[in-house]
């Protein structure tokens, strides 16, 4: 390197190294204020289970939450099929970040079911009539690994769901109960759950139903347990391991050291 350019060079780091942070920064937009925001969420007329939903902010990409999904699009329409209240949520992405924004509540009066298009709806309710399901004693409880959904081939990837005859000690042969989902005005859940005197208990709750994730949640009380009450913490969340319109496996995560390691527990039901 010559003469000249050592110079150069020399001088453009001093330079460098004379400005300060704030000189070398690019300026940052701060973040929108709150009020600023801008939207709509509006019913249609006639048809109030028909929303749509128009984000007007300038420069910000929209993040709306509601019961079963969220969105980022500007203009968007949402079908709610059942009636009741819903509360759609708006915030922001913004070059500043994000802000978080309003929530508007909208009721819906009546229960629409001629949205619901995926029949696994039908097969587990038989629309607003409701369909009662009870274990099915054949082969009434399994247990599979997390990765069974998937069929990956992974060390995960598993099942053991035995027939009763030969395997009785899975649980006592004897009638547990029922369990009913209909959407009569909303998504019902009722359980009768039997002693082994019994004796029954009755419960009735709501459900909310995920096809295409294969979830279930129930709201109020849980899943018909086959006396296997001790070996999960949560009888709510489920996992929906086989739906037809004969066949139902709903499945908890077993996570009781004492009864093996973590798995989904999963329980057959057959209609009654």
């Amino acid at each position: 390197m010559n003469t000249c350019k050592i110079i150069y060079a020399a001088a453009a780091l001093l330079m460098m190294a004379a400005c300060t942070p704030t000189e070398m920064r690019l300026d940052q937009p701060g973040l929108p204020d709150k009020s600023k925001l801008k939207y709509s969420v509006t019913q249609q007329q006639g048809h109030d289970n028909i929303v749509y939903l128009n984000s007007q902010t300038a420069g910000a990409i929209p993040y709306w939450s509601y019961d079963g999904g969220s969105s980022t699009l500007a203009l968007d329409t949402l079908v709610f099929p059942f009636s009741g209240k819903y509360v759609i949520k708006y915030s922001v992405n913004s070059a500043g970040g994000y802000v978080d924004g309003d929530s508007t509540t909208i009721t819906v009066t009546n229960t629409d079911l001629a949205t619901i298009t995926d029949p696994g709806w039908s097969f587990l309710t038989n629309g607003q009539t409701g369909k009662t399901w009870v274990l099915d004693m054949t082969k009434p409880i399994g247990w599979y690994g997390f990765d069974y959904l998937k069929h990956n081939g992974s060390a995960d990837d598993w099942n053991y769901h035995p027939d009763y005859v030969g395997n009785e000690w899975v649980m006592p042969n004897r009638d547990y109960g029922s369990i009913t989902f209909d959407l009569n005005n909303a998504k019902n859940y009722k359980k009768v759950a039997l002693d082994a005197g019994g004796n029954a208990s009755t419960c009735t709750a709501k459900f909310n139903l995920d096809l295409v994730n294969k979830k279930m949640n129930l709201t109020g009380c849980g899943l018909l347990d086959g006396s296997h009450l001790a070996d999960a913490s949560n009888w709510n969340a489920l996992t929906i391991l086989d739906l037809t319109d004969s066949t139902l496996t709903l499945a908890v995560v077993r996570d009781n050291p004492a009864a093996g390691g973590p798995c989904w527990m999963g329980l057959s039901f057959i209609p009654k």
